[in-house]
């Protein structure tokens, strides 16, 4: 079970005045207008505690008057909702732009769990470094801007030295890279054949992961997040990410799932206010 957690609460009352008594007699009482000064204490510091953190949770400004631009209580077209979120990425940075897909399955049963990969058909506009095990032609990997792991590489993982994006391997390097899945495991950086990181031909591989593959995955809730792409990219680049990914979400449907599979669908941006789709607009 484990030690239990005990919390304390700092009281200004000066507890070097009560007299502990000689060994072998009664423990002391607080007198009722001693104990009652503590409790008020108690609560007041409390209370102090629980609005500090409320203040700190208070949202920004910016976030404040980006929220102004959007009803919570209704739901937008694709094209209305890249066209909001677009207007509220106004980060000093290029802003990713998010999809988070809520769906209909029990997140507990392994059998309802999705784990693909799909390429989107404008890419993501985010550059990832990708580190290959078993390539062959060693020449189109380094070509393409990804590094080559050999042996040394995984005494370098066993490190603790993680410089890479995503880890791609051939079968046949798999066996050596268990004794490292235990540190890229946990990072979700182990490769996978569902996530079409374990290939005999690696250089595919890494052209795709170039050319707009993600991966689509649930792990211990219902929800799938993916980025679609920057703030830089068009409305109708955006909006044609967007389709594609729900309808990759829906292909992706487990047969033990009877219902339709979408619940809801929002697109955010980075430190942005989200916007809920209507998903008759993308039929």
């Amino acid at each position: 079970m484990g030690r239990p957690k005990i919390k304390t609460i700092e009281s200004d009352f000066d507890l070097s005045t009560v007299k502990l008594p000689e060994e072998g007699k009664d423990l002391p009482v607080l007198d009722e207008a001693t104990e009652e000064l503590v409790e008020k204490q108690v609560k007041a510091k409390t209370k102090k505690a629980k609005e500090e953190k409320i203040e700190k949770k208070k949202p920004s400004k910016r976030y404040t008057s980006l929220l102004k631009l959007i009803d919570k209580s209704k739901t937008y077209s694709i094209e209305e909702a890249v066209e909001l979120i677009k207007k509220t990425a106004n980060t000093k940075f290029d802003s990713s732009i998010e999809a988070h897909i809520n769906l209909r399955i029990d997140s507990g049963k392994q059998e309802q769990q999705i784990r693909t990969t799909i390429t989107l058909p404008k890419g993501t506009g985010k550059k990832i470094k990708v580190l290959v095990f078993g390539a062959k032609d060693v020449k189109a990997i380094k070509d393409a801007g990804a590094l080559v792991g050999d042996e040394e590489t995984l005494t370098e993982i066993e490190k603790g030295k993680i410089n890479f994006d995503k880890v791609v391997a051939t079968p046949e390097w798999m066996p050596k890279l268990a004794k490292v899945a235990k540190i890229l495991g946990p990072k979700g950086l182990m490769p996978n054949p569902k996530s079409g990181t374990v290939s005999p031909t690696p250089e595919k591989v890494v052209e795709g992961l170039s050319g707009g593959m993600i991966e689509i995955k649930t792990e211990n809730s219902p929800i799938v997040h993916a980025t679609i792409g920057k703030a830089k990219f068009s409305n109708k680049d955006l909006e044609e990410n967007v389709k594609s990914l729900i309808e990759s979400v829906k292909s992706a449907k487990p047969a033990e799932v009877k219902k339709e599979l979408i619940a809801s669908v929002f697109l955010t941006s980075s430190m942005g206010p989200s916007v809920k789709l209507d998903l008759s607009s993308e039929k």
